[in-house]
Formats: structure tokens, C-alpha cells, sequence
């Protein structure tokens, strides 16, 4: 059976964030490669870098926040299953559905204060206080990015319990679909 045109659309969502949190990965690896390159300069030839504390602090932002999003639908968010771990799937279900509203008005507030955030910085030519002082906006964007892709994965999660609830879509095999 062909998935309607909607669910596929929100499948592509969530298979965007997957190649996201890869290329998070990638962003750690580089995090990794740069403070070995800070450690290795500063112990064996007393010449610390000036830039890689900086650089590594704005390199993990990214990972946090467009990593977020795919760490909703692969479990990796912090929850508590010893309540309900008894109930049937349907109240396991409606309950899922009320904290994922909850949590995506959260999430919303979220987007729309990083939002003024970011714009703040654009428009004011926020830069660091560090050695680089670089401008801050493109690194603030991030949470904007990352909080408008956890609030799709949260409005995903909505949607589909809503379909299963109301008999559109199977009830998932898994705890986190």
C-alpha cells in the first residue's frame, strides 16, 4: 500500500534530519581532529592555538541543534517509561500526544525567541568578544534551524499519533515511531 502524499512528505522531513545528525557526526569528528591539533600544539611546542576554543564551542552548537531534531524520532531524548511502561498502547499513545504538544509549544517559544535572537545579532553586528570576533548571527541561526526542525519532528509525532488514534495509520511496531 502506497503511503498518502503527506506522509511521504513528512518521511522526506525525517530523512532530511537523518542526513543532518550524519553531518553532525562529521562536525564532531572535525571537533575531535582540531582540539587533538590545540592539545598537540600547546603541550609538545608550547604554542597554543588562539582560535581552536572558539571555533570547537561554535562547532558544537551545530551539532547539538541539528542533531536534535533526528534524536526525537530515534529515542535519544530523555523520557520516563516506568509509569507507563503497564498502560496499554492506546493510553501510551494519548499520553505521547500530550506531552509532544506540550513540548512542541515549548519548542515554538523556543524558535521564536531564537529567532529575535539571531535577527538581534544580524542587525546589530553582534561579533564575539574573542579573538576571532566573528559575527555571531550565523551561529545563532542555528538555533533557529535546529528549533524549527525539533518543532517539525515534534508536529510529525502529533500527526501521526492523531492518525493512529483515529484509525488512519496502524498502531507503530516500535516505541519511538
Amino acid at each position: 500500500m502506497e503511503k498518502p502524499p503527506f506522509i511521504q512528505l513528512l518521511d522526506k522531513i525525517c530523512a532530511l534530519d537523518e542526513k543532518l545528525a550524519e553531518f553532525a557526526g562529521w562536525i564532531v569528528v572535525v571537533m575531535m581532529l582540531t582540539i587533538t591539533y590545540d592539545v598537540a600544539m600547546r603541550y609538545i611546542f608550547n604554542a597554543p592555538t588562539t582560535w581552536s576554543f572558539e571555533v570547537n564551542r561554535y562547532m558544537l552548537i551545530m551539532v547539538v541543534f541539528i542533531g536534535g531534531a533526528w534524536t526525537l524520532p530515534a529515542g535519544g531524548h530523555v523520557s520516563v517509561d516506568i509509569a507507563v511502561e503497564r498502560v496499554s498502547k492506546k493510553k501510551r499513545l494519548i499520553l505521547d500526544l500530550v506531552t509532544s504538544l506540550m513540548a512542541a509549544f515549548y519548542v515554538l517559544i523556543f524558535l521564536v525567541e531564537s529567532i529575535a535572537f539571531t535577527w538581534d545579532a544580524f542587525v546589530h553586528g553582534v561579533k564575539s568578544t574573542e579573538y576571532l570576533a566573528w559575527p555571531l548571527w550565523p551561529i545563532r541561526s542555528f538555533l533557529v534551524i535546529g528549533g524549527f526542525l525539533l518543532f517539525l519532528e515534534y508536529l510529525i509525532r502529533i500527526i501521526k499519533a492523531v492518525a493512529v488514534l483515529t484509525g488512519r495509520l496502524p498502531y507503530p511496531q516500535s516505541e519511538n515511531g
